[in-house]
């Protein structure tokens, strides 16, 4: 039988959770370049397809509201770490 594992402080759960939010933020960072560099490959096309680029726009735009959303909850929780921690 294994030992119950130690309880995990609020503040490394905090910092664990700021640190899993960074990746994330990053990672959504690289797939909206990725997306841009498609679009941006579509445009270059003599016969661009419209409704794919279209589609790709709103992909991005959607994707860039998640970043701007998840900015927004890693400053605050960075916040509540830097004064309770």
């Amino acid at each position: 039988m294994n030992p119950p594992a130690p309880m995990e402080s609020g503040c490394d759960m905090m910092k664990r959770t700021a640190k899993a939010l960074k990746k994330d933020i990053e990672n959504s960072e690289r797939h909206a370049a990725e997306i841009r560099s498609k679009i941006a490959v579509l445009q270059g096309q003599a016969n661009p397809d419209q409704a794919q680029i279209d589609a790709l726009k709103q992909a991005l735009e959607i994707l860039e509201k998640k970043i701007e959303e998840d900015r927004l909850s890693l400053s605050t929780l960075e916040d509540v770490i830097t004064e309770n921690c």
